[in-house]
């Protein structure tokens, strides 16, 4: 069984099929129909199936007491199952080290400090953050890796009238804070300088609820519950007395029922291509172009050079308004004269764009290099619009791009002092509405990388 699965009932037929977790779209393997399973922004939820019944439970219960040397449930007065609500945050964190002074001896016995230059460090990560108080169960993380378990698209008819859902009391953004603030007190512990600039991309946010069972009894005249996974059939914790945490159902406001919708044209209705990550989808059919967004399909633009091979980029307009405007390719050249090369004429008058990556490859500083190297050469190529031919999956959506292009402008910006000014500050707000394009690519290793990468591991049919 491959790693990160997914199980959902499929609309078409009705039976349970098989996708990568974290997939947009999938084809039934059974009926064929290939679906919408997800968007960017949408904070879906899963959950795992339990693996005992209430008799089960009182077992687990009775084994967890024998190993602890403690007596054997007696009267058993209430037995609750819950459901607890756990947020799942992935991305790749970039950093951009500030540079490391080492001290070396010289000849004479003095003392000489070499400093060297700032790294560039990415690193893929996935944790799981308590989605509400925890205390009350004991239970601080899942206890396991969500990878290693098959996850299951939680809908409304996955809730029984017996079992209780914990409600969320803690929204995504918190979450993800917390995730970020892990990942930077990490990074404090394993590097001996500080982070000029970090960066999140690609992130994906997701609710995970883990089964457990409360399971009270009453010996020698006195309560005692005990908690029990349900997932790996043992007890982890037990309490004096009895416990309850209210039967509250999940709200809607935080995160979104699994509901997987036909993957068809808005415009004609055709299906459209199945590929588990991608971003972008061209209808053959009727020859528009979408994007996926939270709450469907937006129709955009497909701005291609002729090559055989073509990456898909964003591409956002650069412009700051100082003592004098710099807007074009020429400006720009004048601000960052160490950094972009000698232009050819044609270029000078081009506007001046900030590039990002759409795509993916194993291994992130090579991605952020072939960013900063398009960012320096400031590419004049002549865009029509049709299909890519060839090339890697479009898979980044805008958010996590602009997060990208500010990062690298942080960097450009941070080797001349002159940059070092509010007037030339940048943020995600400031930057304008971004543009796909699809350029050609050279480097056979990365387009390798890049069209061979999964994020996940695929289910092998």
């Amino acid at each position: 069984m491959a790693d990160y699965q997914l199980i959902y009932n499929c609309p078409g037929c009705g039976k349970p099929s098989q996708a990568p977790e974290g997939s947009y779209t999938n084809r039934c393997e059974y009926c064929n129909l290939v679906v919408r399973i997800g968007a960017p922004g949408r904070v879906l939820k899963y959950f795992y199936e339990s693996k005992i019944d209430i008799y089960g439970a009182r077992m687990a219960a009775d084994r967890y007491l024998k190993e602890n040397g403690l007596s054997l449930t007696g009267n058993v007065t209430k037995t609750i199952f819950y459901y607890l609500p756990f947020y799942r945050f992935r991305g790749m964190a970039l950093d951009y080290l500030d540079s490391a002074t080492e001290i070396i001896e010289a000849e004479d016995g003095l003392p000489l400090p070499i400093k060297t230059k700032p790294e560039l460090k990415a690193k893929d990560f996935d944790v799981t953050i308590p989605a509400f108080d925890s205390a009350g169960f004991n239970l601080a993380s899942l206890g396991i890796r969500p990878q290693s378990v098959p996850l299951h698209g939680f809908s409304r008819e996955e809730i029984s009238a017996d079992t209780v859902m914990v409600k969320s009391d803690i929204i995504p953004q918190v979450a993800e804070d917390q995730a970020i603030a892990l990942h930077q007190s990490n990074l404090a512990l394993y590097n001996k300088t500080r982070p000029l600039f970090s960066a999140m991309i690609g992130e994906q946010i997701s609710m995970i609820y883990f089964p457990v069972w409360a399971l009270t009894h009453e010996i020698e005249g006195n309560l005692r519950t005990v908690f029990i996974d349900a997932l790996a059939r043992r007890g982890y914790s037990q309490i004096g007395g009895k416990f309850s945490h209210g039967d509250r159902k999940p709200e809607d406001q935080h995160s979104f029922y699994f509901k997987p919708l036909r993957h068809q044209c808005p415009n004609c209705g055709a299906d459209l291509k199945e590929q588990h990550f991608a971003l972008f989808y061209p209808c053959k059919n009727c020859g528009r172009s979408y994007i996926l967004k939270g709450d469907g399909y937006t129709q955009t633009k497909c701005l291609t050079a002729g090559d055989p091979i073509c990456a898909p980029y964003w591409r956002f307009p650069l412009e700051f308004k100082s003592s004098r405007l710099y807007k074009t390719v020429q400006d720009f050249s004048n601000l960052l004269t160490t950094e972009i090369a000698l232009l050819r004429k044609e270029k000078k008058g081009n506007r001046f764009y900030l590039y990002s990556p759409a795509f993916k490859v194993s291994g992130a500083n090579r991605l952020a290099e072939k960013a900063l190297s398009l960012l320096r050469t400031q590419p004049h190529e002549k865009l029509t619009e049709n299909l890519p031919s060839q090339g890697p999956v479009f898979c980044i959506d805008e958010t996590e791009a602009r997060q990208m292009a500010v990062f690298l402008w942080q960097i450009m910006a941070s080797k001349n002092s002159r940059l070092q000014k509010d007037e030339f500050c940048l943020n995600e707000d400031k930057l304008p509405a971004g543009e796909i394009v699809w350029l050609p690519m050279q480097d056979y290793q990365l387009i390798g990388k890049a069209i061979s990468y999964k994020e996940v591991n695929v289910v092998n049919r």
